[in-house]
């Protein structure tokens, strides 16, 4: 029997992390005391006034520095200010999609991880693949962009 997609998703996670192990921050073993004498040590060996969670604690009465400007991300069509991770190379674009949130039940949900399970195709296809199936037996046809947002009142 073939891994499940869950259990390949598991042994990608534990491939990613490279069998290194994270450390609780809170666990103090091995942790070393600061020399108390040397308060360049206190920070990690860095000058005393970068070790400010602000970054401007050592300023004068002149207040907090400029932050420089970030540059704008690039706006996709579809949403807006988030940037665009770069395709890959070879990678041709696939259609165009709109987002959208729906809320299943959680039945209807145990249904559609088993059947990306079994057919090893991910949700966003599933889902597509079921409402082009159920157009079809509706005979609901596109009715292009133009009329896209007066779909409302025709009824």
């Amino acid at each position: 029997m073939s891994p499940t997609f869950a259990e390949k998703a598991r042994q990608a996670q534990k491939n990613k992390r490279g069998g290194q192990e994270e450390k609780d921050p809170a666990d103090l073993t091995g942790a070393q005391e600061p020399n108390w004498d040397d308060p360049n040590s206190w920070g990690g060996g860095g000058p005393a006034e970068d070790d400010s969670a602000s970054g401007s604690a050592g300023d004068s009465a002149g207040g907090n520095r400029e932050p420089e400007p970030e540059p704008e991300p690039p706006s996709s069509p579809v949403s807006k200010g988030a940037p665009r991770t770069p395709r890959r190379r070879g990678r041709p674009r696939g259609p165009q999609r709109v987002p959208v949130t729906v809320r299943l039940l959680e039945s209807t949900d145990r249904k559609l991880t088993v059947a990306v399970e079994q057919t090893g195709l991910n949700p966003q296809t599933i889902l597509e693949e079921a409402l082009e199936a159920h157009f079809r037996r509706l005979k609901i046809q596109d009715p292009g962009p133009e009329s896209s947002d007066s779909g409302e009142g025709a009824a």
